[in-house]
């Protein structure tokens, strides 16, 4: 019994302090391992990235971000994308939802290509302190132009940091 209050406690207590962390003002950096994919394209085959972002909260639970992202792809073109975009905490649980809009170069030597896509994205930001978390996410890029080639769902997980 004593245990399950404990935990309890320190249940409250995280969440508590993971709420004050996305509040108004605060300022966030993100790096991250991505393009983990759960799915491929039929032009990349094995994918491996990284990914550096950050911005603010512009109000309570609500940030905003610039991100910038770098792929190495086993077939096809590798890839270099950079966007923005915002994402809304809900509650004081850590669960976040995001939007973003990228601009993609695509280029393995041979051919280039330009891509702009819209990508939804949703992840949990687990404090590992007041101000780091750990942030596995899902996304899925959808490409503007020829969607069914380009379009990915994929995972990432990063660290994240609250100023």
């Amino acid at each position: 019994m004593w245990r399950k209050i404990m935990m309890l406690a320190v249940l409250l207590v995280a969440g508590l302090q993971a709420h004050a962390q996305f509040e108004k003002e605060t300022w966030y950096l993100n790096t991250s391992l991505t393009g983990l994919d759960l799915s491929h394209s039929k032009y990349e085959g094995t994918s491996f990235g990284i990914a550096l972002g950050g911005g603010a909260f512009v109000a309570d639970n609500v940030a905003v971000l610039l991100q910038f992202r770098g792929h190495y792809l086993e077939k096809g073109a590798d890839e270099t994308s950079f966007g923005a975009g915002a994402r809304y905490y809900f509650s004081n649980c850590g669960i976040y939802g995001g939007l973003g809009m990228f601009y993609k170069h695509l280029s393995n030597g041979e051919w280039k290509k330009n891509l702009t896509c819209i990508t939804p994205e949703v992840g949990y930001a687990f404090f590992l302190n007041g101000t780091i978390t750990v942030e596995p996410a899902v996304y899925y890029d959808i490409s503007l132009d020829h969607c069914a080639d380009y379009s990915k769902l994929g995972f990432k997980i990063g660290l994240g940091f609250y100023f």
